[in-house]
């Protein structure tokens, strides 16, 4: 396999842009760059510089080509659509000046749903009239990002109105091959009761873009078993260093194998900024343990 490793800012706690918590964004570029990787996501717009020439020095200067960006926005919410589709245009624009590949679009975490990460069988449903909007809006999103040459992935991301499995076959069913391709993340899969390495195997065809995280097993038991909803279940740590959790990494490799994967991976290990968190020696952890595990 021909694999390409990437971090990003979420692996610093960066969700929001304008979050006072967040780490300063030289020290994130500095310090994927010391972890030993090649390349970031932008994060959410704003959050590093939105000036081209700014932007491209900064990213020169650690060492760092940009991948990927993301539309982490309310899909769901029709009245949010041109607001969205504004944000796909600046972030699309962005993208392109630095030659990145993929907007990662994204569901963005909300009520019920936030409460029901990882609860299967009980988690409310969108209902059609609600579903059929939310396709629309990434249907019209992706069609932004094709008007750039960015490949537009759908992620499935607990939390969200697309996270179990029946919603990620109803979208991949509903929405055009040729349009939108596949994200999986291990990480929200195994939150979900998915099997990474299954969907990937199912749907290798649309499998455009990979997100690498892992799971502490016994905080995902705790909070599904409690109704904990997802941003707690961050701060209490769901998510740790690559092979520290129960993804199974073995079988993730064997699947990307077998279907001649040659893309990207980008490590993600999402955190609370507002907790005390070492983002740099786990960014590390995680890149000896592909290099050992993956790559090998």
């Amino acid at each position: 396999m021909k694999l390409q490793l990437s971090n990003a800012p979420c692996s610093w706690g960066i969700e929001f842009a304008d979050n006072p918590s967040n780490p300063s964004w030289q020290t994130v570029l500095s310090e994927i760059s010391q972890a030993g990787y090649k390349a970031t996501e932008l994060g959410p717009l704003g959050y590093l510089p939105t000036d081209k020439a700014e932007l491209a020095t900064s990213l020169q200067d650690n060492g760092l080509e940009l991948i990927a960006g993301t539309i982490f926005k309310h899909l769901h919410d029709p009245a949010k659509r041109a607001e969205i589709l504004e944000y796909t245009h600046a972030t699309c624009k962005l993208l392109q000046a630095q030659d990145a590949k993929y907007v990662v679009v994204i569901d963005h975490v909300s009520s019920p749903r936030t409460d029901q990460a990882g609860q299967i069988e009980t988690a409310y449903r969108l209902p059609d009239d609600a579903w059929n909007e939310m396709m629309t809006t990434i249907r019209e999103l992706a069609l932004v990002c094709r008007e750039y040459n960015i490949i537009p992935v759908l992620h499935p991301h607990a939390g969200t109105f697309i996270e179990y499995r029946d919603e990620v076959d109803r979208a991949m069913e509903e929405l055009d091959k040729d349009l939108v391709g596949l994200c999986v993340d291990t990480g929200h899969c195994v939150y979900a009761g998915i099997n990474p390495s299954e969907l990937i195997e199912t749907y290798q065809d649309r499998v455009e873009y990979l997100h690498f995280k892992d799971i502490n097993k016994s905080v995902l038991e705790v909070v599904t078993a409690n109704n904990i909803d997802f941003y707690t279940a961050i701060g209490d740590g769901v998510f740790c260093p690559l092979g520290q959790g129960c993804v199974d990494f073995s079988q993730v490799k064997s699947t990307l194998e077998k279907i001649d994967y040659q893309g990207w991976i980008t490590v993600e290990q999402d955190v609370d900024p507002n907790k005390d968190n070492s983002s740099l020696e786990n960014a590390k952890q995680s890149l000896d343990f592909i290099n050992a595990n993956v790559m090998a």
